[in-house]
């Protein structure tokens, strides 16, 4: 009798492991699946028949977020697919806890249930016009481009109105009008699945080999419990020390990413190279789950360093993208300075209209192993720096130095350089590379000294110049390329030769050259004296948040 229990259990415990796969599967999987049952509409076929049918289907949320009221373009069918078009959401009938699950569920799926209706010429305007105003930019940064290369009649072969042509291409002219949402977070399961498959993986083991159950499940579970704690001591202490500020801002003291030199010897050269390494170092080898394309970054920003009327030196940031949230982190690494930076959440795929949410246990666990791609901050000695997109040819050094990417070189300045002259030095010590365009850093510090560093047919040149934003500022032939445009001119008429400002007025001037498309994502003034700083927003000036060291502990 007791072999046959025994090969029972056995049985039983294999059946076990097999529904932690399937959980695991389902949390990957289970969205795609689910919506296959609910396809009862056909955007591709759309006749007059089918105008005021109700309908309910799956879609994967994916939108353009035009400025009309309740309004969205969402993507229907795959980004991938030759056959994706877009389709008008009415949203002004959903609740406001409904919005939120729409807005909030990017790249999920979800189902929607509402009226199919012809959208009317006034409305096809009014739509169509919104989204020339969120994409027009690219069309002139590409004749900026023609004409800085010396391509003349770009404008006449491509005209503004066929770009809008090739914008309503995929834009059908119906409309959704919505009246429920409903969506079910799958990601749980895979975690859920893991715990299940590693428990009936333990039982099985003990029955096979028939260890005594009493001694070595105790033993094991409370292995789990404690290895795992001390493997992630760091990440847990980190996670623990996140803080939602509002929304769309945290703060967050590292205690994790604080393998400086490690980082600085990785010889990465990709985006890839940079996620690998954090993921060997950090997450015991486990492979990368992040991948950056190109097509994804953009920094419109501006920056500039001025003086306050009391003798402070400042180093005003805005930073330009689509949406990301923003996390403030203090760090202090063994040996290296205390600083402060601002990076990204849509780099690491969370945050808001992300697939993990940043207020979740998952979403915090991630926060952790941030910290090395900070995009601007500054440290305890003055010096500070931001990273900033220029247009024109990705830089690939090959002078017999460490390889290192541009966008982990602001973590190695806060860390080790107390001077501009010693950030200088620091990154002339590298071969610096790009695989996500080319990027020029505006370092300043509490001297007065500021500096714009570009890459120019891999070489590293140094310009003394107060300000910057997209365009290069070393002089010859690669000066004023990029994306050009007057917000330099307007930094320069505001803070004139003199560069005094008080903390506020560098803020008003953050405003007056931010991003009029709705894609300036945070804007900070660094006070490089006293250690502080004040950051805003999504250009919401009027809302400012200021910390310094002591609200990190």
């Amino acid at each position: 009798m007791k072999k046959k229990r025994n090969k029972k259990a056995i049985v039983i415990t294999a059946i076990v492991m097999l529904i932690g796969i399937l959980l695991v599967l389902a949390g990957i999987f289970g969205g795609w699946f689910i919506g296959l049952f609910y396809k009862d509409f056909d955007y591709k076929n759309i006749t007059s028949n089918d105008l005021g049918k109700q309908i309910k289907t799956d879609i994967q949320v994916y939108y353009d977020n035009i400025d009309v009221p309740d309004k969205t373009l969402q993507l229907l069918g795959g980004l991938s697919a030759d056959d994706y078009k877009f389709i008008v959401l009415d949203l002004s009938n959903l609740s406001e806890e409904d919005k939120e699950t729409y807005y909030k569920s990017t790249i999920q799926h979800i189902t929607i249930q509402g009226t199919l209706r012809a959208v009317d010429e006034e409305e096809y305007k009014e739509v169509t016009e919104a989204l020339f105003e969120l994409y027009d930019y690219l069309y002139y940064e590409r004749l900026e481009q023609a004409e800085a290369e010396g391509k003349e009649g770009f404008e006449t072969t491509f005209t503004l109105e066929q770009y809008h042509e090739i914008l309503c291409e995929d834009v059908l002219p119906y409309c959704i009008e919505v009246r429920s949402v409903s969506s079910f977070n799958w990601i749980p399961f895979i975690p859920t699945g893991v715990l299940v498959f590693i428990i009936a993986l333990i039982l099985e083991i003990c029955l096979v080999f028939k260890f005594k159950k009493r001694i070595v499940l105790p033993v094991i579970y409370g292995l789990m419990v404690i290895v795992p704690a001390i493997m992630f001591r760091n990440h847990i202490r980190t996670m623990l020390t996140v803080n939602k500020v509002t929304d769309g801002l945290y703060t967050m003291k590292n205690y994790e990413c604080t393998d400086t030199m490690g980082m600085l010897s990785s010889n990465a050269q990709t985006s890839d190279d940079v996620f690998n390494w954090i993921f060997d170092t950090h997450l015991y080898g486990a492979p990368s789950v992040f991948s950056i394309d190109d097509d994804d970054v953009g920094f419109g920003c501006a920056t500039f360093a001025a003086v306050t009327p009391e003798g402070d030196h400042i180093f005003g940031r805005n930073f330009d993208l689509m949406e990301t949230d923003a996390l403030l982190v203090y760090s202090h690494p063994e040996g290296c300075y205390e600083s402060i930076g601002v990076t990204g959440l849509a780099f690491f795929g969370t945050g808001e209209n992300a697939q993990v949410d940043p207020d979740s246990a998952l979403g915090k666990f991630i926060m952790t192993i941030t910290p090395y791609l900070v995009l601007d901050g500054m440290n305890e000695k003055g010096v500070a720096a931001g990273i900033l997109q220029v247009n024109i040819d990705e830089p690939h050094q090959d002078n017999g130095k460490p390889d290192l990417p541009v966008y982990m070189a602001i973590r190695g300045i806060l860390d080790t350089c107390a001077s501009v002259d010693e950030a200088i030095a620091f990154l002339d010590s590298y071969d610096i590379h790009s695989d996500l365009g080319n990027y020029h850093l505006f370092i300043t510090d509490r001297s007065g000294r500021y500096v714009v560093v570009e890459w120019l047919d891999n070489e590293m040149v140094v310009t003394e110049h107060p300000y910057c934003t997209n365009s290069v500022i070393a002089p010859g032939e690669y000066y004023d390329m990029g994306d050009p445009d007057d917000r330099i001119s307007t930094i320069e008429e505001n803070l004139g030769s003199s560069l005094v400002a008080t903390e506020q007025e560098a803020m008003e001037i953050l405003d007056k050259v931010h991003n009029k498309q709705g894609l300036t994502e945070w804007s900070c003034v660094y006070n490089l004296d006293d250690f502080t700083v004040s950051i805003c927003l999504d250009a919401d000036f009027g809302t400012t948040y200021t910390f310094s060291v002591t609200d990190f502990a």
